[in-house]
């Protein structure tokens, strides 16, 4: 049956309610005096600062504040990886080369939408106590060991940058697409991980979007520094095998309509089989995403598509 659809006509409202100001204030102060403490303070984002729409105030901070700035494996491309101030990816003991070292060490850790699941911790081996972390969330805020319910992380973030002034800086980590010292000029024909992902890193272009599949493909991103404007999407939260597929055509359905971002994604035989169904939507569709996969399923796809091997 037809439905009535005036209200198409009329945006949703995202928008979240206020703090109460009283307490914003207070929770605002506790935070700036533990800042301006903070020898070695740093700025780690994660996949809930994407979630609930506090990336314009995460830039804002990273910009102000000058300090190093890391994400978590699911807060991939919440922040801009070309900035200066950028670090690289914290995941524990699967961190980028530094990271671990630079992020365990400080004295004040601004954590911002984190989600502590196995595989965005690297199984578990965080190694940050409560004692050295801020956490900004979408429903409270917890500094250290007390914790401030009722008040979203939006209006303490800009009420923070607004009052911040001047913090202790140190060192960014260094990280780029340049290949490993030992996979520069190699002789060796066969395509490891260490070389690839530098690799991609140097192909992709301003405001990709990027799918990689959950397991290798996931991993292995976190070695590839975006351009500006990239966005990412992972699913290691669940680790549901077969959704990059599925992802990738709604992604490239959206970026088709709205601005023609060029869709990529990465993703392996296996995982490729369950959703597999999804190129015949792609090609009802006519998208035309770049996928990266297993030599198995590449014919299939290049059979279907018409498309020329290196779109493969």
């Amino acid at each position: 049956m037809k439905v009535e659809g005036e209200r198409l006509k009329h945006p949703i409202d995202l928008s979240l309610p206020k703090n109460e100001p009283e307490k914003e204030d207070y929770v605002v102060d506790v935070i700036l005096k533990y800042l301006h403490a903070a020898k070695q303070p740093i700025i780690l984002v994660d996949a809930c600062a994407i979630r609930h729409r506090v990336l314009q105030e995460v830039h804002d901070l990273v910009e102000a504040s000058g300090l190093p700035t890391f994400v978590a494996p699911m807060g991939k491309g919440a922040v801009d990886e070309s900035h200066k101030n950028y670090g690289g990816v914290y995941a524990g003991d699967g961190s980028n080369a530094g990271v671990r070292e630079r992020v365990e060490s400080s004295d004040l850790i601004l954590s911002i939408g984190a989600i502590k699941s196995d595989f965005n911790t690297a199984g578990f081996t965080y190694r940050i106590g409560q004692l050295n972390t801020i956490d900004f969330h979408s429903t409270y805020v917890r500094v250290k060991y007390s914790e401030y319910p009722d008040i979203n992380m939006k209006g303490v973030l800009r009420k923070v940058i607004q009052k911040m002034g001047q913090l202790s800086v140190t060192p960014v980590p260094k990280i780029s697409n340049a290949l490993p010292r030992q996979e520069d000029g190699s002789s060796d024909q066969r395509i490891t991980h260490a070389w690839l992902w530098p690799t991609v890193g140097q192909w992709l272009q301003e405001k990709d979007i990027i799918i990689t599949e959950t397991g290798t493909a996931n991993f292995g991103i976190w070695d590839t520094r975006f351009p500006k404007g990239v966005t990412a999407v992972s699913q290691v939260l669940w680790g549901s095998i077969g959704y990059s597929v599925g992802a990738c055509q709604g992604a490239a359905l959206a970026a088709k309509e709205r601005n023609g971002r060029r869709t990529i994604l990465f993703v392996g035989d296996g995982s490729f089989q369950f959703t597999v169904q999804e190129i015949s939507t792609m090609l009802r569709l006519g998208l035309n995403p770049i996928m990266y996969g297993s030599h198995v399923y590449s014919v299939i796809i290049l059979l279907f598509l018409g498309q020329p091997a290196n779109r493969i």
